[in-house]
């Protein structure tokens, strides 16, 4: 019985020592669930970090390019936790333009199925309270609300008023250089030899002069000046004050210094506007204007079909001022008795060429200003003769193109002759053309004598033209 009970402890002990120990060996296999991680080390120079209880999630340390995982994005402070049916979309790029259009290929974002709008999951619960680090970055990716899109409407192309383009091809000009011929220019722009002589009253073997200003004109001949039909015998114009067409030109002359008239046709109205038109002025070289008629109106006389200019001295003589040219042309046309015939016979009556000294020869504005006006609708000439005139008129070298051109806007066109001259009350200083602009047409006679300096003439011209511009072309 002792041995019995004696033993039986022992055996008892022994199998509790073995369940205590296999207990102790199967706890110490894990950690406690509920010990926290400890920080990774702050040094980046190699020290391992601490262990890191099972189950328990750390940033690496600032230098690690380890790419996160989605787990590692749900914890990051700055982007929102995603479903994984709605991932996807985090890779996708977002649309560049705010209208929802996207790279070609790649589908947009509204296309993808969001997720259910009325029970959003716990992850994307506030996704729209995630700023965007990018102005192109939609402010939700996983969720998409038609209302929330943004207002601005897509690009499109809105109609907008535009001016209304001009008929007619802009002219164009060329100021030769040294070494060029009429050969070498017009194969510059295009055009053939005869038409650029033609537009400029040359012959098509005709010397040209370094600085000379020619007209060039388009394929089609065009010369940029719009012109209207041929009228062989117009009738009179009517005429009216200027003051009633631009009130502020006539103030503004009738307060100049010395003497002044104008006079406007306005081929619309047919009409020719007049100030001080009883006035008689000296025309310096403004004269010349009359003798390229004389000779024009010659050679159609001559021919009615011609097209050439017929001499080389009309070029020299209109664009750049040449008194030796005016001499010789009035002498080759038949003198003052043929100038005064041709003016006379268009119906001239207060202009009176000067046999002695051309330059002394006397007009009134309203005179020249029909003088120009039949010039402008070509009587007793034909097309090409009246292109011929218009091209030259419009070639003036630029040394000479102060007064009414510097007064008008860039667009403008404008065909013209000057003339100056100092004589014992004071200057001379005139100008008479033709402007075009703003779809209408100016016929214009500015003749001043008495005036202080030539540049206090230049000033009135201008500031005429300023005025004119504003007041008779805009309305």
């Amino acid at each position: 019985m002792a041995y019995i009970v004696g033993r039986r402890p022992s055996v008892w002990l022994a199998s509790f020592s073995v369940l205590i120990l296999f207990a102790t060996a199967f706890v110490g296999c894990g950690s406690s669930p509920g010990r926290e991680a400890s920080p990774p080390s702050e040094s980046t120079g190699g020290a391992t970090p601490a262990p890191v209880a099972a189950g328990q999630h750390t940033q690496p340390p600032p230098s690690s390019t380890t790419p996160a995982t989605q787990e590692e994005t749900a914890a990051a402070p700055t982007l929102p936790a995603v479903e994984p049916t709605t991932a996807a979309l985090a890779t996708s790029e977002p649309p560049p333009f705010p209208d929802g259009e996207t790279t070609p290929g790649v589908a947009p974002i509204a296309t993808a199925a969001p997720p259910t709008l009325g029970a959003p999951t716990a992850a994307a619960a506030q996704p729209t309270e995630i700023a965007s680090p990018a102005p192109t970055t939609p402010a939700s990716l996983p969720t998409v609300v038609p209302t929330a899109a943004p207002t601005e409407a897509p690009p499109t192309v809105q109609p907008t008023a535009s001016p209304t383009p001009s008929p007619r091809p802009a002219a164009r000009f060329h100021v030769v250089a040294s070494g060029e011929s009429l050969w070498t220019i017009s194969r510059r722009y295009g055009v053939t030899v005869e038409a650029l002589a033609k537009a400029n009253g040359l012959t098509e073997n005709a010397l040209i002069d370094v600085g000379q200003r020619l007209t060039v004109p388009s394929a089609s001949g065009d010369t940029g000046m719009p012109l209207p039909g041929i009228e062989p015998r117009p009738a009179a114009p009517q005429t009216d004050s200027l003051a009633k067409l631009a009130p502020a030109l006539a103030a503004y002359l009738e307060g100049r210094e010395g003497v002044s008239s104008a006079a406007v046709y306005l081929p619309e109205d047919d009409t020719i506007y007049t100030f001080n038109a009883g006035a008689k002025f000296e025309m310096a070289s403004t004269v010349k204007v009359p003798i390229m008629i004389t000779h024009l109106s010659q050679r159609f006389d001559s021919d009615p079909r011609t097209s050439a200019p017929g001499s080389d001295l009309l070029a020299p003589m209109i664009t750049v001022s040449d008194n030796d040219a005016a001499t010789a042309l009035l002498e080759r046309v038949g003198g003052a008795r043929a100038v005064q015939a041709e003016l006379d016979s268009r119906g001239l009556d207060d202009t009176t060429i000067n046999p002695e000294y051309w330059g002394l020869s006397t007009t009134t504005a309203p005179d020249m200003a029909l003088l120009l006006r039949s010039l402008y609708v070509g009587q007793g000439l034909n097309a090409p003769l009246r292109v011929i005139a218009f091209g030259l008129m419009s070639g003036v070298v630029a040394e000479q193109r102060w007064g009414a051109p510097a007064g008008l806007p860039p667009a403008y066109s404008i065909a013209f002759k000057g003339g100056w001259l100092p004589v014992n009350d004071g200057w001379l200083v005139h100008q008479v053309g033709v402007i075009e602009g703003n779809n209408r047409t100016a016929v214009f006679a500015f003749y001043n004598k008495g005036q202080p300096s030539f540049e206090y003439g230049q000033e009135t011209l201008r500031r005429a033209a300023e005025l004119l511009e504003r007041q008779g072309l805009r309305r």
